[in-house]
């Protein structure tokens, strides 16, 4: 399956054609991001837990750093979007041209559209054999209750070495499923955490407590090790030898920590890319104990929650720990340790890894529109989890007075008249550090189109498509697109009046997985002594496929220059 970064990198730029006072050129679309308008996904409930969709735009009060911010934009989507079937929507379906005649389709036969997408992604970096294989049962029980027709599932593992693209193959999933194991965790003398292991990397400041404490834990474990001799006396040998240990063992967790953090948040990142790319609903549930994240990835993890609520992605956590307690007595694997003060700050700084490293999961919940759980009934949050909420209400705005200096925008979000109703909404976003350009603003609008499902009318426009069989299994497809331009803001320059139309047209496969896209750019330079014609006539762009037999999915989105009007229409086409 070729990804949509392949079709980035790979499309060519390809010859230009010439018709008079209209050019089309086809290129490469470069997609970008930007965070001028924060989106922000809010979920409101009522005493009983149930998502409320009643409330309007003036029942929000939405702040950025505590300054009142003017809501631009205000939507509200609900759960369970229908299956798409052949020949809905405004585009008609495909028509088999004469030149080789295509099979009749079976009679009643009806294309369903996947409209729903669910990737499931376990922490087997993180997670303990127990607490993986209690969240894999549970799973493995909810999948067995069948994939309905319009959805598609994924699955994915923190380490990558278990995978599974979008599928409806039931037997494939279980398969896939039963493969996902624990990553043997690294074996460290004595044992530290990466959160106090990175805590004391930032600085090695040689007089920390984080430093006393490993080195006391390194003093009793190498005692142990010896036989459980008299303690010795603080600057002696071993108490040299084992602050020595410790900070070699902190240097070297801290490092481990760091880098298993990064490939897992980019794990993330590319799971986020693959559902934002799906035409539907997208829904992530992240089974995991949580993570300690560096604070250099926080700044990733906002960006990649921008990508998230732009696109629609909604991330579910499930803590695979349940309902856990934290040992207050400061217990060290393979040690015995003797000091009552050394047992507690052991386990003040547990308590503190083990809160921070829940954290992420609950940031990535609230800020995307999504759900965090920590029950024990696994089965049952699966059921809850792979479901979008009833309602979720996007509030967008452009923060006042902007600047592009990369630092960090606390939000909340509040409602004019509480009710009994409790809020869940992102808490804040990161400032950009450099300015968008036109043609970045551009190009991440286009994209953000091109993956969505939605159909936008500011153009009025229609797609035809027709295909014929050039070999068993091979057609050409024809999709022609027609743009009404009478609309258009064309701009006046010398003796033409102009704008440029960008229009790209994109194949998903039935599983909704990117095949196939292209895009072009029509040129209008048209004479005053010819406007009002070729405004009546319109703009009209054939673009071809050669495609196996199959279902697929047509996405068409054009957007102009001058007035950055958009349309986009969905089609469907399945070769026999």
């Amino acid at each position: 399956m070729r990804s949509w970064s392949f079709f980035l990198l790979s499309a060519a730029l390809a010859a230009q054609t010439q018709t008079g006072e209209v050019t089309t050129r086809e290129e490469t679309p470069t997609f970008q991001s930007s965070v001028n308008l924060v989106r922000v996904p809010v979920v409101v409930r009522d005493k009983q837990g149930h998502a409320v969709g009643s409330l309007r735009k003036e029942d929000f009060q939405l702040t950025d750093r505590g300054k009142p911010q003017s809501i631009a934009q205000f939507a509200l989507e609900g759960s369970a979007a229908q299956p798409i079937p052949v020949g809905a929507g405004n585009a008609r379906p495909a028509a088999p041209q004469s030149e080789i005649p295509a099979q009749p389709a079976a009679a009643g036969s009806r294309l369903v559209v996947p409209t729903r997408f669910v990737a499931f992604v376990f922490d087997d970096v993180h997670l303990k054999l127990e607490d993986l294989m209690n969240a894999r049962a549970a799973a493995l029980k909810y999948i067995e209750q069948g994939i309905p027709p319009q959805e598609r599932v994924a699955l994915l593992t923190l380490s990558g070495t278990v995978s599974l693209e979008l599928t409806d193959d039931l037997a494939k999933f279980r398969e896939t499923l039963m493969k996902v194991m624990p990553v043997p965790p690294r074996a460290h003398f004595p044992p530290a955490s990466f959160y106090v292991a990175d805590q004391w990397a930032r600085t090695e400041d040689l007089s920390s407590p984080l430093l006393a404490m490993q080195t006391a834990i390194t003093v009793d474990c190498l005692q142990l090790q010896a036989g459980g001799g008299a303690p010795t006396q603080a600057g002696g040998a071993l108490t040299t030898q084992a602050q020595q240990i410790a900070q070699d063992t902190l240097r070297q967790v801290a490092n481990e920590g760091r880098s298993d953090a990064i490939n897992s948040f980019r794990i993330l990142n590319n799971v986020v890319r693959l559902l934002g790319s799906m035409p539907g609903d997208r829904i992530m549930i992240f089974v995991s104990p949580g993570m300690y994240l560096p604070d250099e990835l926080q700044r990733e993890l906002s960006e990649s929650i921008d990508r998230a609520t732009r696109s629609g992605v909604i991330i579910n956590t499930l803590d695979a720990r349940g309902v856990y307690t934290i040992n207050p007595t400061g217990d060290v694997p393979n040690c015995r340790l003797t000091n009552p003060q050394t047992q507690e700050q052991v386990a003040k700084y547990d308590h503190d890894a083990i809160t921070s490293q829940g954290l992420i999961l609950g940031d990535l919940a609230y800020s995307t529109g999504g759900a965090a759980l920590a029950q024990n009934d696994f089965l049952g949050e699966f059921n809850r989890l792979a479901t979008p909420p009833e309602y979720v209400y996007y509030l967008g705005f452009y923060p006042k007075d902007l600047k592009t200096d990369g630092r960090y925008h606390e939000i909340k979000v509040k409602l004019t008249e509480g009710k009994g109703l409790s809020v869940q909404a992102r808490k804040g976003y990161w400032a950009p550090s450099h300015v968008e350009d036109a043609a970045a603003a551009a190009s991440r609008q286009i994209g953000e189109a091109v993956f969505s499902h939605d159909e936008l009318r500011d153009l009025p426009i229609d797609i035809h498509t027709q295909f014929y069989k050039t070999t068993a299994d091979v057609a050409k497809v024809k999709v022609t697109t027609h743009l009404d331009i009478q609309r258009l803001p064309l701009r006046k320059q010398d003796d033409r009046n102009r704008d440029d139309v960008t229009l790209v047209c994109v194949l998903f496969d039935r599983n909704g997985n990117y095949v196939e896209g292209t895009q072009q750019v029509v040129e209008l330079r048209l004479k005053d002594e010819n406007l009002e014609r070729r405004r009546a006539l319109g703009v009209t762009v054939n673009t071809d496929f050669d495609v196996k037999s199959g279902a697929y999915l047509i996405r068409v989105v054009a957007r102009d220059a001058e007035g950055q009007q958009m349309a986009a229409a969905n089609g469907v086409v399945e070769i026999p």
